[in-house]
């Protein structure tokens, strides 16, 4: 009735082994992730140390860049105030030299003759190695004095620069309106080879008591020329720096300055307007547009990969020794929780058994109890079947009697009525044997013929049939099948007696037993009124039962004893038309 030995083995060798298994499973599951969590952080800490390191020398060299053409954009600025200073103060003398012979003459002479004195005055002064003049126009835009003789006495007042301001009217506006003022335009230089059009800065001043206006000019792209050879000085001066230079370029890839006289390979390189950044170098450019350069700065990143590589081994090394302690840490734990482990296994294991035991004694208590109800129900039964052997022996007793009383009883007639009496008391006996096995089962699993403790288990519950004259048929297959006979034959009674119960006068009961695939199918089938829907989930529970005076365990042990017992199933169903089924299926291969 119980597993066998074997099974209970596996049993508590599994419950010995699960807890050990789990527990190496989970460790080292625990170190592969916090050894793949440790090298994330490690990659994590070099990157972050990386960035923060390049970072700051990408700032460092921005800085570097910044500061150079900031200055250069100082200087260029601070040379344009010089020139529009210079080109003022000479303005300024040519107007006093004016105001002076004015106001000397105005009174004694002419004013043509007066005019005449000023541009004698002013027609020779030139600066900036004559690339800077004075010119002299009237109110009207008429040209009174200029370094092209051929314009003097021409109207310049609809002379407009390339980019098309009116740059005569400019002029006059100032000096009418303001009497002094800045102007920039584009015109010639002074060298009639040249007939492009610079840029250019003028200083106008009105002359006193006159409606003339004297002013000068500087070419910024001239004065550039020398600021230019200034910053490229400065930057010779400052060209290195801790693993790099500077170099300069303009937008047509011409070498402004570098350390080395040509910068082309390192402009095909670096020239890349912000950060430019590889393996070996980081640079920094930055656009300059008074003078189209471009000024570069470039470093030599070996220092900075030295210590990135320091820093990653020493994260390394103190990772590591971090995976070490942990590991060993874990392995101590694993070691406590394997020991700790197979303690309460062994408790486990020790209780489990003692639970066994008891499941083992409950059960049979409860096969126990089962059979003996079932016996109870079965008295009737065999009572009912006895009756009628029972009732043939008494009435040939009573035809010998009046036989022997009337002396018509010879040897042959007494023959013929006691083997029929002993006919009756062998059919007795053999229900008594039956019923004395039925009652005493067998320890040990054998091969039985299933048809036969089928037929059986009908003979047993064949009162109760007849009793409600139930119909019964059977298809029933030969089939052998190694369980315990006594408990089958128990199962049978219980299906065929539930089944007789659920009939109705002259109802039909169908049993059934086949093979299909390996699989043993026992089928009994009644046409009674059913199970309740709400009632077929309970059927199977120990104590359930919808007949009184019935203690429930009929088919509670049923189930037990497929399910536990011969490794099979038991399925009920309700039929759509009428009835019930249960199907019983044993596997032969499990």
């Amino acid at each position: 009735m119980d597993d066998t030995p074997h099974s209970r083995r596996r049993i508590t060798t599994l419950v010995l082994l699960f807890p050990v298994l789990v527990l190496l499973l989970y460790g080292g599951l625990m170190y592969l992730y916090f050894t793949y969590a440790q090298n994330r952080d490690t990659r994590w800490e070099v990157a972050q140390y990386e960035d923060r390191l390049m970072d700051t020398e990408v700032s460092n060299l921005k800085e570097k860049v910044h500061n150079m053409a900031q200055y250069v954009r100082y200087y260029d600025s601070q040379s344009a105030d010089k020139i529009k200073k210079d080109v003022q103060n000479i303005v300024n003398a040519a107007v006093d030299v004016a105001d002076s012979l004015y106001g000397a003459y105005r009174y004694t002479q002419s004013t043509p003759y007066i005019e005449a004195m000023i541009v004698h005055a002013l027609e020779n002064i030139h600066f900036e190695g004559e690339m800077g003049y004075l010119f002299v126009l009237d109110m009207q835009g008429n040209v009174k004095l200029h370094h092209n003789r051929a314009r003097i006495g021409q109207n310049d007042m609809n002379v407009r620069d390339s980019n098309g301001k009116w740059v005569v009217k400019e002029f006059t506006r100032i000096a009418r309106n303001q009497g002094a003022g800045f102007v920039d335009y584009y015109w010639y230089l002074p060298d009639a080879k040249d007939r492009t059009m610079h840029y250019k800065i003028s200083y106008i001043k009105k002359i006193k008591g006159m409606d003339w206006y004297i002013g000068a000019g500087e070419y910024l792209h001239y004065m550039r020329r020398f600021v230019r050879q200034d910053m490229i000085n400065y930057i010779a001066k400052n060209e290195r720096f801790d693993d790099g230079y500077f170099f300069v370029t303009d937008s047509s890839g011409q070498t402004i300055y570098h350390p080395d006289g040509n910068a082309t390979q390192d402009a095909r390189r670096y020239l890349i307007e912000g950060v430019y950044r590889d393996d070996h170098h980081i640079a920094y450019t930055e656009y300059v547009a008074q003078y189209d350069w471009y000024i570069t700065a470039v470093k030599n990143l070996k220092r900075v990969n030295a210590s990135i590589r320091q820093n990653k081994e020493h994260i390394l090394a103190r990772r590591s020794k971090n995976i070490q302690a942990s590991l060993g840490i874990m392995i101590a734990m694993s070691l406590v929780s394997l020991l700790l482990s197979l303690y309460l296994s062994s408790i486990i294991n020790r209780r489990l058994r003692t639970y066994e035991e008891q499941l083992k004694e409950s059960n049979e208590k409860l096969l126990f109890q089962s059979r003996q109800a079932l016996i109870g129900e079965l008295m009737p039964m065999i009572a009912h079947q006895w009756r009628q052997p029972i009732n043939k022996i008494a009435s040939v007793l009573a035809l010998l009697r009046f036989g022997l009383a009337g002396g018509k009883c010879d040897a042959k007639k007494i023959d013929q009525e006691c083997a029929n009496m002993e006919e009756s008391v062998e059919f007795m006996s053999e229900t008594i044997d039956d019923f004395r096995t039925f009652y005493r089962p067998k320890n040990e699993s054998e091969e039985v013929d299933l048809s036969k403790l089928i037929v059986k288990a009908i003979e047993f519950v064949d009162g109760a049939i007849r009793k409600n004259d139930i119909h019964l048929t059977t298809h029933l297959e030969n089939i052998v099948y190694r369980l315990y006979a006594n408990e089958f034959l128990q199962v049978m009674i219980n299906l065929i007696k539930n089944a007789a119960d659920a009939c109705e006068q002259h109802g039909h009961i169908d049993v059934a037993l086949l093979e299909k695939k390996g699989v043993v199918h026992v089928i009994v089938t009644d046409d009674g009124a059913g199970i309740a829907p709400d009632q077929i989930g309970k059927i199977f529970e120990p104590y359930f039962s919808t007949k009184e005076n019935s203690m429930g365990l009929g088919l509670y042990m049923t189930k037990m004893i497929i399910e536990k017992h011969m490794h099979g199933e038991i399925r009920v169903e309700n039929l759509s038309e009428k009835g019930t089924r249960f199907t019983i299926c044993l596997y032969r291969h499990v």
